[in-house]
């Protein structure tokens, strides 16, 4: 950014100059000043002008004050009123400070006495004494009467019966020489253009030109570009319909296109005020309130762009109202924002709006405010008289011109008139007086160059220019050894072959980052037609010789030098084929368990190298010598692509091709040329399993655990050997194929291949894992009955083991297990009555487990003898198996009588008899005793229901 900003100010600099000094004092807002004598803005205060809006300045072509205007009123140099020829004061123009362009002052193009003020009112009634818009008027005032100057004539209507009609916008530009200037305005849809010349101002016979815009309303600024090549205009408008303008002009017939462009979108940009082009013409700003916001806003147009509209850019923002800018004599922007003691600047109008630098405070206007206007000119004021390159009109004063050492320029402005008299300056001393100079670093050197251009003519102005000339010195090219190819192609003795140009650039110059290399055959002394510098052949067999032009990127001085090329024939010599094994894709993962070959792995170049010495007889070396290696035959001629450190980046497949190139030490040499394959050998894989294998030991475990089971990894290479290893831990002599496990853990076996033509062992790695299980050892079985309901007796079973267990009731089918919410325990429920045995398997598939039968029994609660089958009698359910050998029971009623007694476990049970009667419904009691197989007693007493229904 600091080298843009220099270049910047590098610009403005070298415009100052070209400037009219008509524009360099300014008046405007309150009381406020600006001289620009000297290159810099510099306030004044002793201006007795205040104004909202409109206001207007001019002085000598020396740079001194003559008056200035707010639209009504004039006053001298000597900040006092102007007069009338008939004494009056001249306080009463047709202007208004409250129109945004309330006056323009324009001097006669051939009579340094003569000015004409041109007016354009307002709708607004606030100043008196015109409360209406008068139209569009001028004056004609002349310097040399008075004290100061005097108002000879006016006003004069040019507004053509349209006066309340007309827009508050008027601005001036050259005509096609300076013998004429055009004063334009708009009223509506249509242009008035006013010519100027020594007679004074026409006007009776305005030029007028058709818009296909039609003004929404007066307010805004209007400008026309230096060059006189365009119109801009800016509508302001308070309901979001106003538009910023761009016409083309016609500065011979004073023609503004019927068609504009139109540049803005308001109500999104906000509505424009001020415009002004920059001093090449080649940029269009615009300033723009936007009420949403009330911010003040300032866009960029490209005018060079072929699509204007697409390139609006905003480059500032701030709050604040609707103001005006102002092209100045340093090439500045100057930009007014109401009750500011400062002023704005785009200080680099020229430059791209990605460049552009705004200072919101880059004048300080000491005690004075701003308002909405700054002073409009004659756009011509501010053309730059161009100075050019003669050899190929390049225009110079655009930039710190950088010229060559050892070069030589010749200078002319673009004016050519043979009656006008050309003094040309070297820091402000007097060098030649002709039109063209003659400039190189020997007669004038470096430095800041200017023209005085003196018109002999009708105008008899003096014109001037300048530019900063910085001559730079041309590169250095180093001197090289010719550039000697093999030619080792389909056709090695045709002296034919390809270069690749760019490994030369290294040696020819120092500094390569700061220089552009090109290539040009030697007939080419244009430079019209760079060479593929990558891939170039000789245009002549064997010999050649080819120019190299090198360029600064900063100063774009150039040199240039004679490359010579020679071809050597060649043939391909043959080299060892090499052999490396494939690379195992998971070898940077620390977590893989197994090997994948990539197919692909990489060659250690520099022990080639050293086997190709070695078997050269003493001829090569790596002191003498340069080996390079290449995939393809192509690369190795053009040298790109080339095979370099670390080689592990260069991955090569089976039956690769590789090209070595052997090349003199430091020199653009090729000596020898040869080839060899690559065959890339599988690295060797075992078998594996990541499954759990199973290995079933004893429940308890034996200590030594006499059981294994067999991993086998074989790669199917009976040569292969073998490393495994346990949990990490290596296993001691075994190296065989199958290992045979007996205790559980993460077992890794690698396996080790060689080969004849490979140096060292290469591998390839997986994983088994062993799992330990068994049968389950039965822990504890309780049995519990429920009285009230048989379907609620459940057992419950404890156990023990490593296996993974489920269970099954009176079965080992298979599809009769189910596995429970824990490994070690499981209850089952709703058992019924009698003899039951738990079934435990080990999913692990190392057995199942039966438990010992279990008996549960249940005295039924009630019986209903009533022949329908379902508790027809009373008994003890579950005793009639052999468990139980001996049973008694007694039934008694509820006095106590012993009624009935059952003593066989077979027995069918109390049927509600009592000696041959019928007992009623009733509640009985019963005294259970019981005595299984081991002789263990149980006894129960409890009671029951008979219901008869």
């Amino acid at each position: 950014m600091k080298k843009q900003l220099l270049l910047a100010f590098l610009i403005t600099a070298s415009i100052s100059l070209y400037s009219q000094k008509e524009a360099n004092v300014w008046y405007f807002g309150n009381n406020a000043g600006l001289d620009f004598n000297s290159g810099n803005a510099v306030a004044l205060n002793e201006g007795v002008l205040r104004t909202q809006e409109g206001c207007s300045s001019i002085s000598d072509e020396n740079g001194n004050l003559l008056f200035y205007s707010d639209g009504i009123n004039v006053w001298t140099k000597k900040h006092e009123l102007m007069r009338y020829s008939n004494g009056n004061l001249a306080n009463d123009l047709q202007g208004n400070p409250s129109s945004s362009q309330s006056g323009l002052i324009v001097p006669n193009p051939e009579d340094k006495n003569l000015y004409y003020i041109f007016t354009v009112g307002t709708d607004f009634i606030g100043y008196q004494p015109y409360p209406n818009n008068p139209g569009f008027k001028f004056y004609t005032i002349d310097v040399s009467k008075g004290n100061g100057g005097e108002v000879i004539s006016g006003p004069i209507n040019l507004s053509n019966g349209r006066d309340k009609e007309w827009s508050e916008k008027v601005t001036a530009v050259q005509g096609k020489d300076c013998k004429e200037i055009w004063v334009l305005s708009i009223v509506q849809d249509t242009f008035y253009a006013y010519k100027i010349d020594k007679n004074g101002v026409d006007s009776t016979t305005p030029i007028t030109s058709s818009s296909s815009y039609y003004l929404r309303d007066k307010r805004g600024y209007l400008k026309a570009s230096p060059d006189g090549s365009k119109v801009a205009l800016a509508d302001f408008t308070n309901d979001g319909i106003g538009r910023l303008v761009l016409y083309d002009f016609d500065n011979v017939t004073g023609k503004v296109s019927s068609n504009g462009i139109t540049l803005t979108d308001e109500p999104t940009d906000g509505s424009p005020y001020g415009v002004e082009f920059s001093q090449q013409s080649t940029k269009l700003y615009t300033s723009l309130y936007h009420e949403n916001s009330n911010s003040f806003r300032v866009f960029q147009y490209n005018l060079l762009d072929a699509n204007i509209a697409q390139t609006k850019t905003q480059v500032h923002q701030e709050q604040g109202y609707r103001g005006a800018l102002q092209l100045a004599p340093n090439g500045k922007i100057y930009a007014s924002i109401p009750d500011r003691a400062y002023l704005g600047a785009i200080e680099n109008p020229e430059d791209n709006a990605t460049d552009i630098q705004f200072t919101s405070n880059a004048v300080d206007l000491s005690g004075a405010m701003s308002s909405q206007g700054l002073p409009p000119f004659i756009q011509s004021f501010f053309a730059p008289v161009k100075l050019v390159n003669l050899a190929n009109n390049e225009v110079l004063n655009n930039s710190n011109q950088i010229f060559c050492i050892g070069e030589s320029y010749q200078i002319q402005p673009e004016k050519n008139n043979p009656n006008d008299t050309y003094t040309w300056f070297k820091e402000r001393k007097e060098i030649a007086k002709t039109r063209i100079l003659t400039v190189d670093n020997t007669n004038f050197g470096s430095g800041l160059y200017e023209i005085k251009i003196e018109s002999n003519s009708y105008c008899k102005k003096t014109y001037t220019g300048k530019v900063q000339i910085t001559f730079e010195p041309k590169p250095t090219i180093n001197s090289i050894q010719p550039y000697i190819q093999c030619d080792f192609d389909s056709n090695p003795i045709d002296g034919f072959t390809t270069f690749n140009l760019e490994v030369l650039e290294n040696a020819l110059v120092n500094n390569l980052s700061e220089v552009t290399i090109d290539f040009f055959e030697t007939y080419d002394t244009s430079f019209s037609s760079p060479i593929n510098k990558n891939n170039y052949t000789n245009l002549t067999a064997t010999n050649h010789s080819i120019t190299v032009k090198v360029t600064n990127n900063a100063t774009q001085c150039y040199q240039t030098d004679t490359i010579n090329l020679q071809v050597n024939p060649t043939g391909l010599t043959s080299y060892s084929n090499e052999y490396i094994h494939e690379l195992d894709q998971n070898a940077s993962n620390p977590g893989a368990k197994f090997s994948i070959g990539t197919n692909n792995g990489f060659l250690d170049f520099s022990l080639k190298t050293q086997q190709i010495i070695n078997n050269s007889g003493g001829s090569l070396s790596e002191i003498t010598h340069d080996f390079q290696y290449y995939r393809t035959a192509e690369d190795a001629s053009l040298q790109i692509n080339q095979i370099i450190p670390p080689y592990e980046d260069d991955l090569f497949t089976n039956n690769s091709d590789v090209y070595v190139r052997i090349s003199n030490k430091g020199a653009a040499s090729c000596e020898a040329v040869g080839n060899f394959k690559i065959f890339v050998e599988k690295i060797p894989i075992p078998q594996g399993n990541l499954n759990n294998i199973i290995l079933c030991v004893d429940n308890p475990r034996l200590s030594p655990q006499p059981h294994t089971t067999p991993l086998n990894a074989d790669t199917g290479n009976v040569t292969d050997t073998y490393k495994w290893y346990l949990d990490g831990k290596l296993i001691p002599r075994e190296t065989s194929a199958i290992y045979y496990a007996n205790t559980t853990g993460e077992y890794k076996v690698e396996a080790y291949r060689t080969h004849p033509n490979i140096t060292s062992l290469f591998m390839g790695y997986n994983t088994f894992f062993v799992k330990e299980s068994n049968q389950t050892l039965i822990v504890n079985i309780k049995s519990v009955d429920d009285q009230d309901n048989p379907n609620n007796n459940k057992i419950e079973i404890v156990v023990d083991g490593i296996g993974d267990y489920e269970y099954a009731l009176n079965s080992t089918n298979l599809s009769d297990f189910t596995k429970g919410d824990e490994n070690f325990s499981y209850t089952f429920t709703n058992i019924p009555p009698g003899l039951n045995s738990i079934s435990i398997r080990d999913r692990n598939g190392c057995g199942i487990v039966t438990s010992n039968q279990i008996s549960t029994i249940y005295f039924q609660r009630h019986f209903t003898p009533n022949g329908d089958g379902h508790f027809d009698t009373w008994k003890v359910l579950g005793v009639n198996n052999n468990y139980y050998d001996v049973i008694k029971v007694q039934i008694f009623n509820r006095f106590g009588k012993l009624i009935n007694e059952i003593t066989d476990k077979n027995h069918s049970g109390w049927d509600g008899i009592y000696n041959g009667t019928s007992l009623p419904s009733n509640d009985y009691w019963y005294n259970a005793e019981l005595i299984n197989s081991n002789g263990k007693i149980r006894k129960k007493t409890g009671h029951f229901s008979l219901l008869r229904k």
